[in-house]
């Protein structure tokens, strides 16, 4: 049967020789494997299921199949991660840069997991595994920042309080390497972070998800989460001041509107009014199942919205400055209607970041993988807009 897409998505089960591959889509365990080639043979396939490839997508038109063997796609059109090079024996990469953070942030993501589990079942608690990816966190924020950054800009929608946590530490962690604090503030900082909103363990579930605005009563009830947070943290041994205070103040506003304890101006300490922007910021641009997340640039304009009454002014735009222009993670609209996915700031020209070239928006299809930096001599594209992946129907996850 001849399949609707272009690049169906298929299982490895389904695949033969003769057909393209472009991109591994998912797979088990944690090697990388070459992304794309021509499968000549069956024991390449034996290979690949060997190493855990689950299913990949195909490229029908450089396939050398009749129509009639062309795949049922088993998935949606997406992305594509094209590469030149041929399809050889599946072979393991070097463990390089990326591939070591996102194992960092799994590692993460399964102690939070583990944390929250041990406290549903009332068993012992013990944060120093989670201390210690804190700090591994820190470190790497400072060597690869940007790539931690644009790890946080991709989420699922059923997982939103496990990653609104963890990115919620790698904001605190790159907004107070910006402000220059100390690394053991930073690591008190991110672990914060990790465990601010402990408490909603406690919070029903119908309120906690509920598909609307919430009425007084079940406000009341949401509110709440602060203290359980608050409480359960001060009863953990390894927790300091800091991460009690990054739990227990999140809510708190300069103006005295905030939650729990309605604190105002000086009240709020430093870290209270970074966590209060950084908190807003990953809510506002995260997508839930009930509403679609905002773009950086929308988020800004909310902080920009509310500096003096809720939040700092000065910090706002220092927390601005310290996520660039156009954030990491963000889809932009270059001036050649390519799209294009930011992957790493540029200090000195923050208009002109290194960017991933994906996508033809005037031609609505998938281009190879380049990686273009906009500040080098001779590049003549310059970014028009931010744009929402969404309307192009593209996941980002695919290109990080």
């Amino acid at each position: 049967m001849t399949s609707a897409s272009p690049h169906p998505v298929i299982t490895v089960s389904n695949l033969k020789p003769g057909m393209f591959v472009v991109g591994i889509i998912s797979q088990r365990g944690e090697m990388e494997i070459a992304q794309s080639g021509l499968v000549s043979n069956e024991r390449q396939i034996a290979a690949l299921v060997a190493r855990g490839v689950l299913r990949v997508r195909v490229d029908l038109s450089r396939s050398q199949l009749s129509q009639d063997k062309a795949p049922e796609a088993t998935d949606k059109p997406g992305a594509p991660i094209p590469s030149m090079r041929a399809m050889q024996e599946p072979r393991v990469q070097g463990e390089g840069r990326e591939l070591k953070i996102r194992r960092l942030y799994q590692e993460a993501r399964e102690l939070q997991g583990k944390f929250i589990r041990h406290l549903k079942a009332g068993e012992p608690i013990d944060i120093t595994p989670l201390a210690a990816v804190a700090e591994e966190m820190v470190d790497t924020m400072f060597s690869h920042g940007d790539a931690m950054l644009c790890l946080a800009r991709i989420r699922a929608k059923d997982a939103y309080l496990m990653e609104h946590s963890m990115n919620v530490a790698i904001l605190l962690a790159n907004f107070g390497r910006y402000l220059g604090l100390e690394r053991n503030v930073l690591k008190e900082l991110t672990l914060g972070g990790l465990l601010h909103d402990v408490g909603k363990i406690m919070t029903p579930d119908a309120v906690l998800n509920k598909p609307g605005k919430l009425t007084d009563e079940e406000f009341a009830i949401m509110r709440e989460h602060v203290v359980h947070s608050h409480d359960i943290l001060k009863a953990t041994t390894g927790i300091t001041p800091t991460m009690l205070e990054v739990a227990a103040n999140h809510h708190e506003r300069l103006d005295g509107s905030g939650y729990p304890r309605s604190l105002q101006g000086e009240q709020l300490s430093l870290y209270t009014r970074m966590s209060a922007i950084v908190d807003v910021y990953d809510a506002v641009t995260a997508d839930r199942v009930y509403k679609q997340g905002m773009q950086p640039t929308q988020a800004f304009r909310i902080l920009l919205k509310g500096a003096v009454t809720h939040f700092d002014e000065g910090l706002v735009t220092r927390f601005i400055k310290c996520m660039g222009v156009y954030p990491v993670g963000t889809l932009v609209l270059l001036s050649n209607q390519r799209l294009a996915l930011v992957m790493q700031r540029n200090e000195l020209t923050p208009l002109k970041p290194l960017v991933k070239v994906i996508y033809h928006a005037a031609q609505r299809h998938y281009l190879e993988v380049q990686l273009l930096d906009l500040a080098k001599p001779g590049v003549s594209e310059t970014i028009e807009s931010t744009v929402d992946p969404k309307d192009y129907g593209i996941t980002l996850a695919n290109f990080v």
